[in-house]
């Protein structure tokens, strides 16, 4: 009789698709007095298809929460920082607490520092700039995180070891979408889980002598995947992770059935 492994499944986000006006407002009228907007819908909806598909650790999210994120700071006006940076932590609590309603072990997907793009017009040192934004990332996870969001994925395009060394960490995970080898150590000097496609997983294969890689995320992968993976790591250090950008009711559905192989 054949032998089944069921590998544990980890989301690091979603993009849903932007509703119609209708369709929106009747999501917000059906909301019964409590604060909704469009970032509030795409939250639920993005996260509701992982709960139900059964997704081992679900996340709620993705690029388009930075939204959120960017009204939560003080001392922006639009795209630049124009004063001193602080934190309206208000809106990031009730997405808190609306997301553990529908589930009680999830993260929160959201860009990067460096992929909000903002422009100092303020501290006119880079340096100084950069760190008060870590700061007050800091502060909003720490809000989410006291009315019970397990954790965060921060969506990178880049790198960058002053972010990774100032907010990466137990409750943070850094997840570079298309990361060559260069990239993927400096995400290693920080973290020993690392979610790749299995077109880079060769790549991290050689880094194993250098890094510390306790386990590793395989992102959506492909029938004989799994198999593959388990030549060079134990099942334990082994997670099937996904990342949904498209508008298929069965993603998630899709990816927890590939999770389990038969060997």
């Amino acid at each position: 009789m054949a032998k089944k492994l069921i590998f544990e499944t980890i989301s690091l986000g979603t993009e849903p698709a932007i509703p119609g006006a209708g369709k929106l407002a009747e999501w917000v009228g059906a909301q019964r007095g409590r604060k909704a907007d469009l970032v509030s819908y795409l939250l639920e909806v993005g996260l509701i298809p992982q709960q139900d598909a059964g997704v081992t650790l679900p996340c709620a999210g993705g690029i388009f929460y930075g939204e959120r994120w960017k009204e939560s700071f003080l001392g922006l006006t639009g795209g630049q920082i124009t004063g001193e940076l602080d934190v309206m932590p208000d809106y990031v609590s009730d997405d808190a607490m609306r997301i553990r309603e529908i589930s009680a072990t999830c993260r929160v997907a959201l860009p990067a520092p460096h992929q909000l793009s903002l422009a100092d017009r303020y501290y006119g040192d880079e340096d100084e700039a950069s760190f008060a934004l870590y700061s007050q990332y800091r502060r909003l996870f720490r809000a989410m995180r006291d009315r019970g969001v397990s954790g965060h994925v921060l969506h990178c395009s880049h790198a960058l070891p002053e972010e990774l060394e100032t907010l990466a960490g137990k409750n943070v995970f850094f997840y570079m979408e298309s990361s060559g080898a260069e990239s993927m150590a400096t995400i290693l000097e920080h973290q020993q889980v690392l979610a790749v496609k299995m077109d880079d997983l060769s790549l991290l294969l050689k880094m194993g002598d250098e890094y510390v890689i306790d386990r590793v995320i395989i992102v959506d992968p492909g029938m004989d995947d799994l198999r593959e993976a388990l030549q060079f790591f134990d099942p334990d250090c082994i997670q099937v992770g996904g990342f949904c950008t498209t508008d298929s009711e069965r993603y998630w559905e899709s990816l927890v059935e590939s999770s389990t192989i038969s060997l």
